[in-house]
């Protein structure tokens, strides 16, 4: 089994890349990156680096070369139509590297009435693969849950929810829990060419997270919504961003972000932790 990650210095790749150390020998594994020097850390545990920026179709075609499985993480790169040439890119090299397997990490919010300011991306990438010459898996994830702890602190000092989802609901998911059944998908070829849409076990109001949120910081915290515009000025950071951050929570708002499946289940045999728990753990790290 050769694995070829892309990605795989960021948030989401790390962990994925920790998950795979565990599951492969490091001679199988290739990480694809646009820092080498980002990656120092699992050179030194045996993986193998290669240099493969999504906007060079050549060093991605040579970082590709005899991989049986690559998976595929989208950059955060804005607007679509840039993330949509890294990911022309990706597939075409994959074609010419030969890559048996390539599996897709993308998010649930890949509907055609998402009115998410990404979701033409996530809609646009399998059928752009459906197109291709490759052998492919879909992975869909639901809204990490890892930035909720980072941004309680926050949240407990105004007291107030802010996100303007309305009466939506919004399922949740680790990153921890999306790289462990992302790797598990990679250990059983049985399973490749599937569609699973990763999530936990239950959608949440916004009041059920105000509570649950309450709950682990330890102080009351309601769900008093900023406008769209209100909170698309305040979170505008890097500038254009708030804009499309508010935008994925008007597709909570419709309830487009809501899905729960069991799919975790079927490439895991486990449960995805709950949120509270998970929540629990990880603020209590900052605050020890």
């Amino acid at each position: 089994m050769n694995l070829t990650i892309t990605g795989a210095t960021g948030q989401l790749g790390t962990k994925i890349t920790e998950a795979a150390i565990k599951c492969f020998s490091p001679a199988e594994i290739v990480l694809s990156v646009r820092n080498p020097q980002k990656a120092a850390h699992f050179a030194e545990e045996g993986v193998t680096v290669r240099k493969a920026d999504y906007n060079n179709m050549q060093e991605m075609t040579e970082a590709f070369r005899n991989t049986d499985v690559l998976v595929y993480i989208p950059s955060t790169s804005f607007p679509n139509t840039v993330r949509i040439a890294e990911f022309e890119n990706a597939v075409e090299a994959a074609e010419k590297a030969e890559v048996s397997q390539f599996i897709f990490a993308g998010f649930i919010a890949d509907h055609e009435n998402n009115p998410f300011k990404m979701s033409p991306f996530f809609g646009y990438a399998p059928r752009r693969l459906a197109s291709s010459k490759l052998n492919y898996s879909l992975i869909r994830d639901a809204m990490y849950a890892d930035p909720l702890a980072a941004y309680l602190p926050e949240l407990l000092d105004r007291g107030r929810l802010l996100y303007p989802a309305g009466e939506g609901k919004i399922s949740f998911i680790s990153r921890d829990d999306i790289a462990h059944a992302i790797v598990q998908l990679v250990s059983r070829p049985e399973l490749y060419g599937g569609r699973y849409t990763l999530t936990g076990e239950k959608a949440y109001s916004m009041d059920e997270l105000a509570q649950i949120l309450s709950r682990v910081g330890g102080s009351p915290i309601r769900y008093t919504p900023m406008t769209p515009e209100e909170f698309a000025s305040t979170y505008d950071e890097p500038q254009g961003f708030g804009e499309v951050l508010a935008s994925l929570y008007a597709a909570a708002g419709k309830n487009l972000m809501a899905e729960v499946t069991q799919d975790y289940g079927r490439l895991t045999g486990d449960k995805p932790e709950e949120l509270e728990g998970f929540l629990v753990r990880e603020f209590s790290k900052g605050h020890k």
